[in-house]
């Protein structure tokens, strides 16, 4: 977290950024702001917020430092729009947040499979195995005696890796 408190000192926000919803705030506003006008409607907050969100379905992604998930987002989004006027913007935000190169990259590749089995048909069709609980045998002995069995409990769907 030190080094997104840096880049918001650099670029004079005194608003404090902890989260990659924030730093999405953040970078979409200030790419924002280099844009004519006329372009401002290219990018879509609502678009990247539900992609933030697709990505939070995963613990994989809360290993990934919040600012560079952020920008993995919006570079991959202004890949998908082909905004060749957006990209030096994310370079300079990339610059500016210290993000290392391979780094950005290695989310990006992540994100960006994540999105595709996240828009796919296989993602929304519930799994249909059951879930196996593991629990101490003290929580078993009480489980024994409750009118809920857990074999009847609903599956919980997941995204498959």
């Amino acid at each position: 977290m030190r080094m997104e408190k840096i880049v918001l000192e650099k670029v004079c926000w005194k608003v404090k950024a902890t989260t990659a919803f924030q730093f999405l705030q953040l970078y979409y506003s200030l790419i924002q702001e280099t844009l004519p006008f006329e372009r401002r409607n290219t990018l879509n907050f609502e678009r990247l917020e539900a992609q933030l969100k697709a990505c939070h379905c995963r613990i994989l992604f809360s290993k990934a430092k919040p600012s560079v998930l952020a920008l993995s987002i919006i570079a991959l989004e202004i890949q998908a729009q082909k905004c060749v006027e957006l990209t030096e913007g994310v370079e300079c935000l990339q610059k500016h947040s210290k993000i290392n190169g391979r780094d950005l990259t290695f989310w990006q590749e992540l994100v960006s499979k994540c999105l595709t089995e996240y828009s796919s048909n296989k993602c929304s069709k519930p799994n249909v195995q059951k879930l196996k609980w593991i629990v101490s045998g003290r929580t078993a002995r009480q489980l024994k005696h409750s009118y809920y069995r857990i074999s009847h409990l609903p599956t919980i769907p997941e995204m498959v890796p």
